[in-house]
């Protein structure tokens, strides 16, 4: 379990985290819903202590620094080591070497050998997003937050994606965000609205016909200027 208490967070003058309190739970995916500059990605940043910020945040009872190891941040980005080949990279990201065994039946066939020979800066951004959700199959972390992981997959890595998600859930506490619709509903089980620098937990029940774009338009007013 992850619980967030009274967490304020501000850039200067300008505030977008209020007092923000929840509680995300292992074996659920928590879905963060929120317009651009809600404080999505600010939140993820506060979570895995890339932000300093008013508040507490634990993991299991314990600080971030307890269990930092067991954290598996991704945002939008993904980000590699530009002179260091996709396995060099794989490497650093699962913490131990990994086989091409390994990337096979983690990954179903999505992500080749030739693929993770090639340097970082030579992955276009869907193949950098292969690399981390090959990275996540393989090291199965017990804190998983992911911002906009899901932008600019294809149909079968989307496929692979949910599938890889729903397995992380059994054991893991996963925390996402994104603004494809069609996909988080999909995955979501607990939904929380990011508005006004506060995170609202919303009544939503998928099994009732409910769906993110009818909350997003509900709970996501447009922020003033």
């Amino acid at each position: 379990m992850i619980a967030a208490e009274q967490v304020i967070k501000g850039y200067g003058a300008h505030p977008v985290l209020h007092e923000v309190s929840a509680t995300f739970r292992r074996g659920r995916v928590s879905y963060l819903l929120g317009r651009n500059g809600a404080g999505k990605t600010t939140f993820f940043k506060c979570l895995s202590g890339l932000e300093p910020f008013q508040g507490t945040i634990t993991f299991g009872g314990q600080p971030l620094g307890k269990i930092r190891p067991e954290l598996f941040p991704v945002f939008d980005d993904c980000a590699l080591y530009p002179h260091l080949s996709g396995w060099e990279n794989l490497h650093l990201l699962v913490r131990r070497k990994v086989t091409i065994a390994d990337v096979h039946a983690a990954t179903g066939g999505q992500v080749s050998a030739t693929l993770l020979t090639k340097p970082g800066k030579a992955l276009s951004y869907g193949q950098r997003k292969k690399v981390f959700i090959t990275a996540l199959a393989l090291a199965r972390p017990p804190y998983v937050f992911l911002d906009e992981l899901a932008n600019g997959l294809d149909y079968d890595s989307l496929a692979w994606l949910q599938a890889v998600i729903t397995d992380l859930k059994k054991d893991s506490v996963v925390i996402a965000a994104g603004h494809q619709f069609d996909f988080y509903d999909r995955v979501a089980d607990d939904v929380f609205a990011l508005a006004q620098n506060r995170l609202t937990r919303l009544d939503f029940h998928p099994a009732n016909g409910d769906r993110l774009e009818g909350a997003y338009l509900a709970h996501c007013p447009r922020d003033p200027d």
